[in-house]
């Protein structure tokens, strides 16, 4: 896999500051919130986080997190932007194919838009499975492909960008990883991208959810089976 966000690190928090960035990133953290459900004091483990963008979002909520990625600059921002919460945060550099845990370790594993970049995703999940305690959970969240988003991030309007080497899935397509312990799949961004600023709202994006049935994100959720 090549480690693409070691090239395309810079200015990837710029965007989370406009207009449409700070939507995007609202509607995905509230879908994310709603199946992972955070509680103080869990120990969470999460895939792929970057700059540490939704890590930042956990540790307000009192959680424990250790983030990996493979982008050492990408990490080097998140131990900058995390540093008032370094008791709560441990950051490593890691495959998430090749997770370094022992099993049954975390509460809860979550990853967002990370799937996209991962060579083989499927051995990503079975390794977060294995890590999670049993009756834990875990939320994968993911541009779907068929959506005005996956169409965008397809297009030559972004080559020569980190979205030229993604690759999407569709919900159906992640349930089918592990359907026994699928639960719950929530989806938003149903606005497509390069809209005007002033149309990125909560209503618009409910109209828009009554005509568009496939959310440009998608986060599913999974449950470890007790008995584990």
């Amino acid at each position: 896999m090549k480690n693409v966000f070691n090239d395309f690190y810079q200015g990837y928090d710029d965007w989370y500051q406009t207009t449409v960035g700070q939507f995007v990133a609202e509607q995905e953290a509230q879908a994310l919130v709603a199946l992972l459900q955070p509680q103080a004091e869990q120990k969470i483990l999460e895939i792929g986080c970057g700059t540490g963008h939704f890590t930042l979002e956990m540790v307000q909520r009192g959680c424990r997190i250790t983030g990996i990625d493979q982008a050492p600059k990408m990490l080097q921002q998140a131990q900058t932007k995390l540093s008032a919460y370094s008791e709560q945060v441990q950051l490593q550099i890691m495959d998430a194919q090749k997770l370094e845990y022992a099993d049954n370790q975390f509460d809860s594993v979550f990853s967002m838009a990370t799937l996209e970049f991962i060579t083989d995703p499927q051995v990503a999940y079975h390794q977060m499975y294995r890590v999670v305690k049993p009756g834990g959970t875990i939320v994968l969240g993911t541009i779907q492909k068929g959506s005005a988003w996956a169409d965008f991030y397809e297009s030559p309007a972004c080559r020569g960008t980190a979205y030229e080497y993604a690759h999407f899935l569709t919900l159906k397509q992640i349930q089918n990883w592990d359907p026994q312990h699928f639960a719950s799949a929530q989806q938003c961004l149903f606005l497509p991208p390069n809209l005007p600023d002033s149309e990125y709202n909560s209503t618009n994006e409910k109209n828009a959810q009554k005509t568009n049935s496939i959310g440009g994100f998608v986060c599913l959720k999974f449950r470890k089976s007790a008995a584990n």
